[in-house]
Order: C-alpha cells, then structure tokens, then sequence
C-alpha cells in the first residue's frame, strides 16, 4: 500500500479488514468506563491530540512513508474506529466490518461537504452518476490535509495546526449517528467554528497564566488563529483575547460539557504552557484552577498530566526548542514521580498481576542472586509496561515506551511489590 498513490484507500480497507479481530482487543485494552473515555482512548495514544499524528495502530513497522501519508491513513482509520465505537448494533462478521468501513467513507465525504464546505467535492458525475466512494474520499481527505499542511513551520506549530484535525473526528463522531439535515447541517458548522474558537481562548488563557506572554506562545497564537478558519471578526476578537487575556470564567466550557472535549481542552492549555520550556507557580496554579472549573478531580488532572509528560518525552528527539538537559532531566523526573504516586495507590492491583505471572517472577528472583542479562531485562521492561497498562490511569493513555527503560521502571514499580516478588512470597 502506498498512500501517495492513487487507489491507497481501497488497499488500506482490505487490510484493514483482515485486523478485524483487533476490535475486540479495543475492548480489552481501551474501553473506558463511557463512550467518551472510550473516544479519547481510541485517539489519544495517536498523537493526533497534540498535532503530532504519528501512530496507527498494527503499522509500528516503517514504511517509509511521508508524514502527509501516514496521516491520510491515520484519519481514515480514526473514522472507522469512532464509528464502529458509536454504531448501535455489534459487528460481528469480517463482511459486515467491511460494509461499517466502506459506508464510514462514505458517510466522511457527506461530512467534509457538508461541515467544510471550502473542500467540497462533487459525489456524483455530470450525469448524476455517483463516483467511487473512496477515490473521493481520497480526494477530499487530500484536500483537507493540503490545508492543514500548508503552512507548516515547527513542531510547536504544528501541533495547533494539526490538532484540529482531533475536532474533525469528534465532530464526524456525532456526525455519524445523526442523519442531519439542514437545521443540523448548520448546526455541526457552526460547533466546529465555536470549538475552534473556544481553543484560542484557552490558549489565550494559558499563554497569559504568568502575567506575560512569551515569544513562543505568541507565534503559536498567531499561527493557530490564522489557520484555524475562523472569520474574521472572531480572528480580531481573538488577538484582543491574547492581547489582553482571559480569566477561567471567560472560558465558555462547563463543568457538564463532554468529557473528551474537556479533557482536550485541559491539555491544550497544558501543552501551550509547556511551550515556553518553564512551568511556574503561578502557571500551576492556573492548571488545578482551570481543572477544577471543567469538573475534574486531582486525578483527572495527574492523568492529563502524565499523558502530556509522556507525549513530550516520547517525542523528545522532535522537540527542538525543547532539548536543553536541564529542561529533560526536570520532565523526567516529574513524569517519573507522577507515576509512582499512581503506581503506589494500585500496589495491590500490581501485585495480583505479577503473581499470575510465573517468569516474571523467576527473573526478579535470579535479579536477587545475580546480574540480569540484557535480554532478561527487557523482558521485565515489556511486562512492566503491560502491568501498567492495566491501572485505570493508564489505560487510555500511551505510555512513552522508548522513555521507560528497565532503569525507570524500577523506579516507578512499587519496590515493596518487587522486593516481595523476588521472594518468592
């Protein structure tokens, strides 16, 4: 499959038809307790959050491709997982998945024409003939990312620009459990403008949280506003919002809004803070006052946190404004103390995990007596990552993998539970 080439689509839907059973580990691995939780499972581990869409799941090999074309793919895929979370009766046969994908495609050019009526592209020949459903969604996928693409500068710039394409799959998620006709046409158009538009005000917010705005904050506000569609009496009354800023209170999102678009809210505000390279006090304390309005408790916000942390140090290598050992070393070591105050309060959980696992605890009892191979800790390094991933804070999340070395983990596993472990008790 090469998505640069026309007639990608079909390839990718064949292939991913064979993935069927990969549903049902979805089920497993990403459930959360509600749709929502579910939805920011599903999107959160691919970057596409943070503006950084780098990750489809079952495609870890490299491919070589562009990153154009590995977000095509990403997207396509995004909006065959939203629908299968929504739709109303289970799939159960590879020919019904395969029906669910191909009308998912077909449901996504309705919508980009409908809800984006700057990339419209006819559905149907000059004889009223409809043209193939997914050499259109090709095409209109194409042209969406021409406009995301277009003007991209640097990693934090992309992300403002890129993330919007996360309100795209959440509006197309409502979007494809409606049947919307013109009244509510008109309404998902004018969502999208007011979430794109809320977006800015709590960047405006964060990037005024010290009570000056830093050079960097400023670039990424004027590059998100211009590029995020917004007309242009709304784009003047943003860059007074920046020029002046906002209190939490002016922030339209309430305590009963979607779960996920408030979390995506609260790590946007997060990520513009971080953008300055420094978090201070007075930035925290806009962070747990801006929690607390959008109805989340401290663990809401650990968990944001960590997912933002993670990101960032998974990603390290890309985030030049970043790579100052100083700035690393700091990041790391709250990321790996917000982990283990986690880690200790599920102790028991970690515990119960490990003692089903019978070579994980012949390597912890030879680690007592004996140097480890490099091989045997890498092996307690994949199965600490997985025990991880069974904490509720952690199972929606991507855990950055390349971060958490065999090292770290020592560090973020309770060392009661390991030491008890290697007993043998």
């Amino acid at each position: 499959m090469n998505p640069s080439k026309k007639g990608w689509l079909s390839e990718f839907l064949h292939y991913r038809k064979n993935l069927f059973l990969r549903s049902r580990e979805f089920e497993k691995t990403k459930k959360g307790q509600h749709p929502d939780q579910s939805f920011y499972g599903i999107i959160q581990p691919t970057g596409i959050m943070y503006g950084y869409p780098i990750h489809v799941y079952d495609l870890e090999r490299d491919y070589g491709w562009q990153q154009l074309d590995t977000v095509k793919v990403l997207l396509a895929d995004s909006f065959i997982n939203i629908t299968e979370l929504y739709t109303s009766s289970p799939v159960e046969t590879l020919d019904s998945f395969y029906k669910l994908m191909y009308e998912t495609m077909d449901s996504v050019n309705h919508f980009y024409n409908g809800v984006y009526p700057e990339i419209s592209t006819a559905l149907t020949n000059w004889l009223g003939q409809k043209k193939d459903v997914l050499l259109t969604t090709e095409k209109i996928l194409e042209k969406r990312l021409d406009i995301i693409f277009k003007k991209s500068r640097n990693f934090w710039t992309d992300f403002f620009n890129h993330s919007q394409l996360f309100l795209d799959i959440y509006i197309f998620g409502q979007w494809s459990h409606t049947n919307p006709d013109r009244v509510l046409l008109e309404f998902f158009k004018d969502e999208k403008e007011e979430l794109s538009y809320t977006a800015v005000k709590v960047m405006a917010a964060a990037a005024h949280a010290n009570k000056r705005v830093e050079s960097e904050e400023e670039k990424l506000f004027e590059h998100f506003i211009e590029n995020s569609g917004l007309p242009a009496e709304k784009r003047r009354v943003a860059y007074e919002y920046f020029g002046h800023g906002l209190a939490i209170q002016d922030i339209p999102v309430e305590a009963t809004d979607p779960w996920v678009i408030r979390k995506y809210f609260l790590e946007l505000a997060i990520l513009t803070i971080w953008s300055d390279k420094l978090v201070e006090g007075i930035e925290w304390d806009f962070l747990n006052n801006f929690n607390k309005s959008l109805g989340f408790s401290s663990e809401d916000f650990d968990s944001s946190m960590i997912a933002v942390e993670g990101f960032v140090l998974q990603n390290w290598h890309q985030l030049d404004s970043l790579q100052l050992n100083k700035d690393h070393r700091a990041i790391s070591l709250d990321y790996v103390g917000r982990i283990a105050r986690v880690t200790e309060k599920y102790k028991n959980r970690i515990k119960l995990e490990m003692t089903n696992d019978l070579e994980l605890i012949e390597i912890l009892k030879k680690g007592k007596i004996s140097e480890l191979s490099e091989e045997e800790k890498e092996i307690l390094r994949v199965k600490f990552i997985n025990i991880l991933k069974t904490i509720p804070s952690f199972r929606v999340i991507a855990l950055p993998k390349d971060f958490l070395s065999y090292e770290v983990l020592l560090k973020v596993v309770p060392k009661s539970v390991i030491t008890e472990m290697a007993k043998g008790s």
